[in-house]
């Protein structure tokens, strides 16, 4: 195989930085999803709760 010169896969700072924020757009929409998720299905307890504060 003869040499190659170039640096295969080399990935700039800002094209690391793009994957990184997508990575972690898309866990933190998950995220606020099943925490949705979660505040509607405990709505009732959630509000009991907050009405025991601000009588």
């Amino acid at each position: 195989m003869p040499y190659q010169s170039r640096i295969r896969n080399y990935k700039t700072r800002r094209e690391k930085n793009e994957a990184i924020r997508r990575v972690t757009l898309r866990i933190l929409m998950f995220v606020d999803i099943g925490l949705a998720i979660w505040i509607y299905l405990n709505r009732v307890s959630l509000w009991d709760w907050i009405r025991t504060y601000f009588y």
